[in-house]
């Protein structure tokens, strides 16, 4: 028995021994990190590395839009009113020759009878399909008792071509008067 409980002891010794000599060498591979230690990193210009760059209000980080480098920023603004018994009025947005309309935000806002329903659009054509295609524009709106406000704030993407884009508002039925103002945004490039 006594020879059992020496090479237990023995045995549990060794494995001691062996644990603090294991962990209080240094190790190769994988390190932990330590706070303050800068790391270098050399690669080749194929293998490159992702870099977080600070944006800070104090040193922001400029961009260049590299998809539209000639982008001419654009704005318009509609006055769309019908009279009594008119169904539809157009506003034109003029598109001038070798250039390309990105409509990229509307907003607008109006009034109308309560009983009204209300349609708006920009219509746009662009080459080789050169029919005038309608972009419903979504809105919401309020009850002010016999009228209702309408009001829309919407980010879009509608391109549109030379001589124009229109902006059209449509309601039913004909009687009473409808009155909107549509801002639209956006920029031209160059064709």
């Amino acid at each position: 028995m006594k020879k059992l409980r020496n090479y237990v002891s023995s045995s549990i010794g060794l494995i001691l021994l062996v644990t603090v000599v294991a962990f209080s060498v240094p190790q190769t591979g994988h390190s932990a990190l330590v706070a303050g230690k800068d790391v270098r990193v050399i690669n080749s210009a194929s293998e490159a590395v992702p870099v977080e760059i600070g944006n800070g209000s104090a040193n922001p980080v400029l961009t260049r839009d590299v998809d539209r480098p000639t982008a001419q920023p654009f704005q318009h603004q509609a006055i769309l009113e019908l009279a009594d018994g008119q169904h539809t009025v157009d506003a034109q947005i003029p598109v001038p020759e070798g250039k390309l309309l990105v409509i990229e935000f509307i907003s607008l806002n109006g009034s109308a009878p309560k009983d009204h329903q209300i349609y708006l659009s920009v219509l746009t054509r662009v080459a080789p399909d050169n029919i005038y295609r309608p972009h419903y524009i979504e809105y919401s709106k309020q009850d002010f008792g016999s009228f209702n406000h309408y009001t829309a704030n919407q980010m879009v993407r509608i391109y549109a071509d030379p001589p124009l884009a229109t902006v059209r508002l449509q309601h039913l039925p004909l009687t009473g008067a409808v009155a909107f103002r549509c801002n639209i945004s956006g920029y031209f490039v160059d064709k």
